[in-house]
């Protein structure tokens, strides 16, 4: 049997998950999975963790928390053929709902358990960051960044869309550059997303049809509009009907620089990656998940 480590981040939804330990720990092993289990100090000292288990010849790596975890943890797992699991315990929760998996301790580990291995294309961005889900610039990173910053106690969805109204006060459409397939585009945009995957922010379907086993990215581009058109059409996101809104574009590509003369944060699965100007590429095939 492969040596499975179970990495714990007990600050994962506002410090919640720690109190999840001993059930994690029950349903382990009802379901006979040998493990060690590792609880972490910090984002650095998951990637840490992770790089020191490979080095001791761990195959399978249990993220326990929410997509930051598993973020930090694909860092280091990319390229390799150790295996990547999830028990699904934060406040978002993108990638489950990517691979239409239920936050559920017991069907987490029971998917563990079953051993079926997807091996997922990853995001890269300027050849030194690797993300799973979406990754964004402009109002997406400034309220991403007001998310992650707040000390109020919402989470998931209410906690993005509190971030998202009280960014709107000030913000204002930028003139992004983007080049991609031989084309280059100035354009005035509120956001734009680089997306492996179909959800984020806390549930909201932003790109649709994105495939993480499609070699491709699909970007979406939210051009400038007035700020109570915004509003107005905001909730549609979670449902995926904002692509039919004339000021919403998606195209896809496998590779595109992004600047702007406002250097925004960029973000990969909530988690701070750097600044523009930005590269992304796509990574076919670059990390091993257990999947349904």
């Amino acid at each position: 049997m492969d040596k499975t480590i179970v990495i714990l981040n007990p600050s994962a939804a506002q410090g919640k998950t720690i109190k999840e330990k001993e059930e994690i720990e029950s349903v382990l092993s009802k379901y006979n999975i040998d493990y060690q289990i590792y609880i972490s100090k910090s984002a650095t000292d998951i990637k840490e963790a992770t790089l020191r288990y490979i080095n001791s010849g761990y195959k399978n790596f249990i993220g326990v928390g929410g997509d930051g975890t598993l973020h930090y943890m694909a860092k280091i797992l990319a390229g390799t053929d150790c295996n990547l699991g999830i028990i699904s315990t934060g406040s978002g929760n993108d990638i489950i709902k990517s691979f239409g998996i239920k936050k559920d301790i017991e069907e987490n580990i029971r998917i563990i358990k079953q051993g079926k291995i997807s091996r997922i294309d990853l995001g890269l961005y300027n050849n030194k960051e690797y993300y799973i889900g979406v990754a964004g610039s402009g109002f997406d990173s400034e309220t991403t960044k007001f998310a992650n910053e707040t000390k109020l106690p919402l989470k998931g969805m209410a906690r993005y869309n509190f971030a998202v109204y009280k960014t709107l006060i000030t913000y204002k459409s930028k003139f992004f550059n983007l080049e991609y397939d031989s084309v280059k585009r100035t354009i005035n945009i509120m956001m734009m997303v680089v997306s492996n995957l179909k959800y984020y922010g806390g549930g909201m379907k932003i790109t649709p049809d994105a495939d993480a086993y499609d070699s491709k990215f699909d970007v979406c581009l939210i051009k400038s509009m007035s700020k109570l058109t915004f509003i107005k059409s905001f909730p549609k996101v979670y449902e995926g009907s904002h692509l039919q809104l004339p000021q919403v574009e998606i195209f896809r590509t496998s590779e595109i620089n992004i600047d702007c003369d406002y250097k925004f944060d960029v973000y990969g699965d909530g988690e701070y990656m750097g600044k523009l100007p930005a590269n992304f590429k796509i990574a076919p095939k670059m990390l091993n998940i257990f999947l349904p």
